[in-house]
């Protein structure tokens, strides 16, 4: 009954649960120093309707890593300003400044301000000012150094000592009370190595939400604590629920070399301080529209370098979403995979979701990519269709998670329709489904060999997957051609597993 409902929903669409994007309270802030942050904020803004006049420029340092009172001086009190001349927050500003040189700041109404979405350029973290405090912050989790977005956060009350984390009201909570709600303004950044890479990210957000986001869910569980373990297994539970095919790596490992890697819609993984392993390799990049992280300490320690850390890596991949801690967190203060992935199921937006799974304010946490982005803004009836009448690269996932989603009393219904997508447009990956779909079912395999055309350019992940399937059912022959178009890639020779494989069939 549970599966009946959920199909009922992804196949009808969750435009009931869209929560409205609200353009005219949000605000874009750049660096009026990084002219390209400027470009982007405009294209950006012409893409979700946001007033010209909510585009606020600030003279700011070019370096990501800033002192309090570069904060306090050059972003805090001059935003407070023009947001109080615009009329988007109602308060005071009072005369005086704190140790830490932001004036302080009386609210007197309800601020009219939904979102603040900083831009690539703007500084990024606030490092540790040395200021002895009394008492503050819990055993283990002191200190004022904090990302600039989890800071501005707090822009609409009154200064707050930074000492710490402060609990995030929106924490799995899809709605507030008024005071609750008036206490956060959500924030999210548009950033990355590279302007093109912000841009190919946005623009990857913008086709999923048009065509549907399409692909498949690579998870990592095989983490150093069991917590953390908890949430993956949760989070890969949850792509299978919405018809994702899910490959997870069990093992203290990164996905290996050899893993299958085709279309990822999803990448979820921990724990390796640098990019590494399979989708480490500039070769596999993400689906369009892709919602990936990779739980590390310093995974956002730098968004410049895609060398340096996991979250400016997976944004040059594509990410349209991910996120990553600029300091230490702890792990009880990051964002929770698998509630970001309840929020997505719910029908939130990629920002509302992010919210939802971040538990902590005034901290490290950094939420990249368009938050109004709606993966499943297209429901799969129209994916299907849109399949039939114009076949792209990646209808064929469309069509595979549709036969997902059907309940195991239509499963027939499920294999007639891959069989005739693979027949009118053949793929590796529909016909690799098909032939799975039917071993689990304990019928004869049906094989394209249209298919075979072009398997020098699949995904190698996906072709080894193939090529061992053949050999496990003792078919020599279409497993030898899996493994030659493997042969004349780099590393794949003389591999001796690979070698193995080869000689097992090539005799």
């Amino acid at each position: 009954m549970v599966r009946t409902l959920l199909l009922l929903l992804i196949l009808g669409g969750v435009s009931a649960l869209r929560a409205e994007m609200a353009p005219a309270t949000t605000v874009v802030v750049a660096n009026s120093n990084t002219p390209a942050g400027v470009e982007l904020a405009k294209t950006f803004m012409r893409q979700r309707g946001i007033p010209n006049q909510n585009l606020i420029t600030l003279n700011l340092s070019i370096e990501e890593a800033i002192t309090w009172s570069q904060y306090s001086e050059t972003i805090l009190n001059p935003l407070r300003s023009k947001l109080l001349a615009a009329g988007l927050l109602t308060g005071q500003i009072v005369a005086g400044k704190d140790v830490r040189g932001r004036q302080d700041y009386l609210p007197t109404a309800a601020p009219k301000l939904s979102w603040i979405v900083l831009m690539h350029g703007v500084p990024l973290k606030i490092q540790p000012s040395g200021i002895k405090v009394l008492g503050g912050g819990k055993q283990g989790i002191r200190g004022d150094q904090a990302c600039v977005d989890s800071e501005l956060a707090l822009l609409a009350t009154v200064n707050l000592d930074p000492e710490g984390a402060k609990p995030n009201p929106w924490f799995q909570q899809r709605t507030l009370a008024p005071a609750d709600a008036a206490e956060i303004i959500r924030t999210a950044r548009l950033d990355g190595p590279t302007p093109a890479d912000v841009l190919r990210a946005m623009q990857g957000a913008w086709r999923a939400e048009a065509q549907g986001l399409r692909g498949r869910a690579y998870v990592d569980i095989g983490g150093p604590y069991p917590d953390g373990d908890t949430w993956f297994k949760n989070a890969a539970e949850l792509t299978q629920q919405l018809g994702f095919p899910t490959d997870i790596e069990n093992t203290r490992q990164q996905f290996g070399a050899k893993a299958r890697s085709d279309a990822p819609a999803f990448y979820l993984g921990w724990y390796s301080q640098k990019a590494e392993g399979r989708f480490a390799l500039p070769s596999v990049k993400l689906a369009p529209g892709a919602i990936a992280l990779h739980l590390h300490s310093y995974s956002a320690g730098t968004l410049r370098f895609d060398s340096a850390g996991w979250t400016p890596w997976l944004v040059k991949q594509g990410a349209a979403h991910t996120s990553g801690n600029v300091y230490e967190p702890y792990l009880t203060l990051t964002l929770r995979p698998d509630l970001l992935i309840q929020g997505l199921q719910q029908g939130m937006t990629v920002g509302e979701a992010a919210w939802y799974a971040n538990p902590a304010v005034s901290w490290q946490g950094t939420i990249l990519g368009d938050p109004f982005y709606r993966p499943f803004a297209q429901d799969i009836a129209k994916q299907l269709a849109d399949f039939q009448k114009k076949p792209d690269e990646l209808g064929a996932y469309a069509v595979i998670r549709a036969a997902k989603l059907r309940p195991k009393d239509e499963s027939a219904k499920a294999l007639a329709e891959l069989d005739a997508a693979q027949r009118r447009t053949p793929s590796l990956p529909l016909a690799f489904a098909l032939a799975q779909a039917r071993q689990e079912q304990a019928l004869p395999l049906v094989w394209n060999p249209q298919v075979w055309v072009g398997l020098d350019k699949a995904d190698e992940g996906l072709v080894w997957e193939v090529a061992l399937f053949f050999e496990k059912k003792g078919l020599k022959e279409p497993a030898k051609k899996a493994l030659q178009a493997l042969q004349g890639r780099p590393g794949w020779k003389d591999d001796p597993e690979f070698k193995a494989h080869w000689d097992a069939v090539a005799r």
